[in-house]
């Protein structure tokens, strides 16, 4: 096997792009040149490495652990994607590409991958996902402290699935309150092990390196629109769990009802299904015989999605379950209004106290009725958009939540792991700024 110098620092695995495909078999991605073996070494679990929402999350405190301790960093991703080779710029990487499931293959490999390093074996794990909790369960085995992330709401799993990562954890990480009292109401958590933390807006910088009338430009351009063409921004993967269909029925309602005397369209960015008899399939069958076809664009997924949060003019959240959405913290960081359902995760609580529109659970009407409001209503829209920009980068900054992480990772390992003093609340005295999601939940 050939191996090649990167430059971060590390040797890669010469075909590291066949990682991106989930059906390579498992071998070692990246030998990572770390900090010399003696330091503690921290796994770090993804069930995938996906340009979505958890993946982007766990990578991001991989990152920051990365450049604020001297800790080693060892990567178990449950299959592959897209974000694999960033993975290995940061950690030693290995992708196990067996079944999401509990079973002998998987024992043999977690096994095999924990005691690879004899000498420094791992003295704690960062679980992220429920989606990674057959792995959570082998490493609770081999007697590894665990830290679990928890992002999911949990009508997608069972009781037996909530025991699992309960008794397999140290501590349980929730990012919202929402997400925290759905899992309490469903399977109580066990008393001392729970805490709500805000993971927030991945990168402080986004939206800052386009300028607004470059990015409106930009993106009508390359969908061939005027330049007075009003649009309403969708992002998430193709299925009915980040809600399409709702998308697309706003859709209809809008454009029968458009009140703007401007072209209006909707766009969403993001992949997933497009066979015959797929949610996609049905949700643009009902565009077209409702005449909105030419005014729905679902353009795929792009390597910058910066010109259309900056360039759009409204930002619509139609999923029927998002515990605490990354898309709603980028649309904040652009400025770009947000129109939320509410009872369908924590986006809500996101954009309170002025940062975006909250509206009745699968209302078509009522949004249609917000996105009108902001397009005929400037300085309501202004002020909004100038609240959310503040609000998310004043409570929601990531490198917070990092730091909360990196500060009990050091509780669980009774060691010393950042090299510098680390923040872990706002500057300047905004004390007052920091959301429930700071407190150690009851």
């Amino acid at each position: 096997m050939d191996l090649q110098a990167s430059n971060e620092g590390s040797l890669t695995v010469g075909w590291l792009s066949n990682w991106k495909n989930k059906t390579r078999s498992a071998q070692p991605l990246v030998l990572h040149q770390g900090p010399p073996l003696g330091n503690p070494r921290i796994l770090f679990v993804s069930h995938e490495a996906t340009r979505t929402g958890a993946p982007k999350i766990i990578l991001n405190i991989l990152r920051h652990f990365h450049e604020k301790t001297n800790a080693n960093l060892q990567t178990i991703l449950h299959s592959g994607g897209f974000l694999a080779e960033e993975f290995g710029h940061y950690s030693e990487v290995d992708c196990l590409n067996v079944p999401r499931e509990p079973g002998e293959e998987l024992s043999r490999r977690i096994r095999k991958l924990c005691t690879r390093h004899r000498d420094n074996p791992p003295v704690m794990a960062i679980c992220n996902s429920m989606e990674s909790r057959f792995i959570a369960y082998e490493l609770h085995q081999l007697g590894i402290p665990i830290t679990f992330l928890v992002h999911e709401l949990p009508s997608s799993y069972e009781d037996n699935d909530y025991h699992q990562i309960y008794d397999c954890s140290e501590r349980i990480i929730f990012p919202v309150d929402t997400v925290r009292e759905a899992a309490h109401a469903r399977v109580p958590v066990p008393c001392g092990k729970d805490y709500v933390v805000a993971q927030g807006l991945l990168d402080a910088e986004f939206g800052k390196s386009i300028e607004g009338q470059a990015a409106r430009k930009q993106i009508r351009h390359e969908l061939g629109l005027p330049d007075d063409a009003w649009i309403v921004l969708g992002c998430g993967t193709l299925d009915l769990r980040k809600g399409i269909d709702h998308f697309c029925g706003v859709a209809r309602t809008m454009l029968a009802q458009n009140k703007l005397n401007r072209p209006v369209h909707f766009v969403w960015v993001g992949e997933g299904d497009r066979w015959t008899h797929s949610p996609y399939h049905y949700v643009m069958l009902d565009v077209e015989k409702t005449g909105g076809y030419g005014h729905v664009h679902f353009i795929g997924e792009r390597d910058d999605v910066q010109p259309w949060f900056v360039g759009a003019d409204t930002f619509i959240l139609t999923s029927r379950v998002d515990p605490f959405p990354c898309v709603i913290h980028e649309a904040m960081a652009a400025g770009l209004p947000v129109v939320t359902f509410d009872n369908s995760g924590g986006a809500a609580a996101s954009v309170s106290d002025g940062a975006g529109i909250v509206t009745p659970y699968g209302d078509y009407q009522a949004m249609t009725d917000m996105i009108h409001m902001l397009a005929m209503q400037p300085a309501l829209t202004e002020s909004i958009r100038a609240t959310a920009r503040h609000k998310v980068h004043v409570r929601y900054r990531f490198d917070l939540y990092a730091n909360k992480l990196i500060q009990m990772a050091e509780q669980t390992t009774r060691c010393r792991l950042s090299q510098t003093p680390l923040e872990i609340e706002p500057r300047h005295g905004a004390q007052e700024e920091i959301p429930a999601a700071w407190r150690r939940a009851a």
